[in-house]
Order: C-alpha cells, then structure tokens, then sequence
C-alpha cells in the first residue's frame, strides 16, 4: 500500500510537469514558442517514463499532455514549411484547443479503451459507458465555450478541467462508496479499493 501511494504520487507530479512547465515559461519571460517546445519535450519525457513504469495515465491529463506534445511542433512546422495562415489560427485557439484535444481523447477512450474515458476498467461496462458519456459532455461543453472565445480561453480551460478531474473523482468515490469495494489501494489520486486495479508492481 504505501509504494503504491510513493508511486501514484510521483505519477501525480509528473502527469502534471509539462503544464505547469509551460505555464510558468510563458508568463515568467512571455516567449511562446519557449514554453511550447520545453513542454513538449517535456510531454514526451512523461509519455516515455509511465511507459516504463507501465502505469496508467490519467484520462483527462493524457489529452492535455497529448495537447502540449503536439501543438508547439505542428505549428511551427506550418509556420516555415506550410500555411503560415493556417498556423496563426491555430497559434489562436492554441490554449483553448487542449479542451478540443481531450474531447477527441475522451472519445477514443469512451470507444476503445478498457475503462474508457472514466478510466477504471474493473467497473461494469454499463457504468463505464454513463461516467463516461457525463464527461464527454463536460468535455463538450467546454471546448464549445472556449472556441466561441478564444481571447478569453483561460477561464473555460481551467473550469472545464477542474470539473472534468474533480467530477470523476467524485464519481469513483460513489461507486466506491456504494460497496464495490475489499482491500484499499489508490487509484489516480482516490483511495479506493478494488483487487484486480492492484499495482503489481507494487
């Protein structure tokens, strides 16, 4: 129990790393381009440790991390090799977009994944299927609100990703509270207590 808590910890702060790296890059010196490519190299770091550690990523925060991975490299690839128009654009919905590249995630998940987007795979497939279809809606919602203003993105961004990460683990909390539940271990931040999710790393 406690190296899966030591681990899911370190987990927690690296799934993180790239946002609040690019965050702090961009606000501190104002170079975006910067901050773009540090948090994605950075996105690329965390995608190759929890492949190594053969751990689970967040469903929300793999989206975003998928987001700041891609975006600095498309866009300025458009910039000097493509359609420096086309770029701009992008350059303006660049921050609002993470809402449009975790909706497009959360539907891939909801379709293919085990866990779908509500990311727990021991939990009933008819369970699965309604978290997950909640947080697409949310999801949804979201990047509508963000790209009908993009000037404005950082407050639809941050309140769709607040109620998306604090929505689930009010869900998970539910349906562990409800009994679906014998030995505690933590799952993405939420002590919760099904058998099979044991790390057996752990």
């Amino acid at each position: 129990m406690e190296r899966s808590q030591q681990k899911q910890w370190f987990t927690d702060l690296l799934e993180g790393l790239p946002s609040i790296a690019f965050i702090l890059l961009w606000r501190q010196w104002g170079d975006l381009e910067l901050a773009g490519w540090v948090g994605s190299g950075l996105a690329l770091f965390v995608f190759g440790a929890f492949f190594h550690l053969k751990s689970r990523m967040h469903p929300v925060l793999l989206g975003v991390n998928i987001h700041i991975l891609l975006a600095t490299p498309i866009i300025v690839s458009l910039f000097r090799f493509g359609d420096p128009a086309f770029a701009k654009v992008l350059v303006t919905y660049s921050h609002g977009g993470v809402l449009v590249t975790v909706l497009f995630v959360g539907v891939l998940q909801t379709l293919f994944a085990n866990g779908g987007f509500a990311g727990l795979p021991n939990m009933s497939r008819s369970r699965q299927r309604r978290y997950s279809l909640m947080m697409l809606v949310v999801s949804a919602l979201g990047a509508g609100w963000v790209l009908a203003s993009p000037a404005n993105s950082l407050v639809p961004v941050v309140a769709t990703l607040t109620l998306l990460i604090g929505g689930r683990r009010y869900l998970l909390a539910r349906w562990v509270d409800r009994g679906h539940s014998e030995r505690g271990l933590v799952i993405g931040g939420l002590v919760a207590t099904e058998p099979q999710m044991a790390d057996p790393a752990a």
